[in-house]
């Protein structure tokens, strides 16, 4: 099969799209391609289930580009960073219709897609997309090196996480060549915090139970915390990496307590543990370094699956 991602430029109309709550990586990656489609004068909506507001941490990002303005049919779906339909969200049904759903992952297994370019071993899903884009012989422009990098950066935390090869760090240099902003990035992300979400951050330290033994770490988030300090759940995605930060914990788990009483969990790991295995045990995804889920469980059956499953 012809894996060129240019011969589904013609068959329109087109959607761009990735996973729920979309991360740096699937926004990256997105918005790249809706870039060089607007440049080749390639109609194409892009969207996402994004049930609250987009993190403000990634707002060098152009989010203009996202729209609400969604078709009741595609023909064509670009799928970015996600390897399970049930992670679409609301767009699922919409996305699974089209005839050609082209999946551009760095996930274990996608279980979907006509066409699925990917490579369980990149680092990020923008990873994947910069070759295919360089393999295809497009040109990269500033704007596009910047959505790329984000979701680069992203993805191996701040080029710390285990899947920091020698590529990433080509990719990485060639993308500054290309004019990325690697200052406005980093300083964006990770330099900058709503002073509530800081305040915020010392209860979550307070709460982080390290379970030595079993070299595991965990803390809550909760309803009445966003109330408390009057801010969104999407300014509080930096807090697995303060819970990561306990030394001689292997694995990190910050959960957040949704609306509807239920559970969403961020996985983050160390020394090649492999976190998209305990993700799984609630249907969730990722990848080794970093993984994530949902689920109805309470938050005790979720720490006591993950720790049993951790002992054997």
């Amino acid at each position: 099969m012809n894996n060129k991602i240019t011969n589904f430029f013609d068959k329109g109309p087109i959607l761009i799209t990735g996973h729920i709550n979309p991360d740096g990586d699937a926004l990256g990656a997105s918005l790249c391609l809706k870039i060089l489609l607007d440049k080749e004068n390639i109609d194409a909506d892009i969207d996402f289930d994004i049930p609250n507001n987009l993190p403000s941490n990634l707002d060098h990002l152009p989010y203009e580009l996202i729209s609400n303005n969604i078709k009741s049919s595609y023909e064509t779906v670009f799928v970015f960073d996600c390897g399970n339909p049930s992670r679409l969200g609301k767009y699922e049904d919409l996305i699974l219709d089209a005839s050609n759903i082209i999946v551009i992952d760095h996930h274990i297994n996608p279980t979907f897609g006509t066409l699925q370019i990917v490579d369980s071993e990149a680092a990020s899903t923008t990873q994947v997309l910069y070759r295919q884009l360089i393999d295809e012989g497009y040109i990269i422009d500033k704007s596009m090196a910047n959505c790329l990098l984000t979701g680069l950066i992203t993805d191996t935390g701040r080029f710390q996480y285990p899947n920091t090869t020698f590529e990433v760090f080509n990719i990485a240099s060639d993308l500054l060549k290309l004019g990325a902003d690697l200052a406005l990035i980093s300083e964006n992300i990770y330099g900058s915090i709503e002073f509530n979400a800081l305040k915020l951050q010392s209860e979550i330290i307070n709460r982080i139970v390290f379970e030595k033994e079993l070299e595991f770490t965990y803390s809550t988030v909760y309803q009445e915390d966003y109330k408390k300090h009057d801010i969104d759940a999407e300014e509080t995605d930096f807090l697995i990496d303060v819970v990561r930060l306990v030394k001689h914990a292997n694995i990190a788990l910050l959960l957040k307590e949704q609306p509807d009483g239920s559970y969403k969990g961020s996985l983050r790991s160390r020394n090649n543990f492999n976190v998209q295995e305990l993700a799984s045990l609630f249907d969730g995804g990722g990848h080794k370094a970093a993984s994530g889920f949902s689920t109805p469980l309470s938050e005790e059956e979720i720490i006591d699956k993950i720790k049993n499953a951790i002992k054997t």
